[in-house]
């Protein structure tokens, strides 16, 4: 694999994971309207939905930071990296 090639599968992935973000964050705000709608419709007093809401959140938050923060591949990244050093080092003791 070329270097182009490899720069363009990584942009790929990024991309892919910003678009699953998006895809998630949109399905959690209509089901969660579904649930409030159907909890307020139905009952009106302990509010269940929000729990759906905070479970299903957190995991939204990690699907966030894969896409944005750690870019599809913070962990290999790190990894490379302190591989990199390794590397280095053990040359340096040679």
């Amino acid at each position: 694999m070329s270097k182009d090639e490899a720069i363009f599968e990584k942009a790929r992935q990024v991309a892919k994971n910003k678009v699953s973000f998006i895809r998630n964050f949109i399905i959690y705000i209509v089901v969660l309207a579904v649930l409030a709608a159907i909890n307020n419709l139905t009952s009106g007093g302990y509010q269940w939905w929000l729990w759906v809401a905070l479970f299903w959140g957190i995991g939204l938050i990690f699907n966030f930071l894969k896409a944005f923060i750690l870019r599809g591949g913070g962990l290999e990244r790190l990894e490379e990296r302190l591989t990199r050093q390794e590397m280095e080092r053990r040359g340096d003791e040679e």
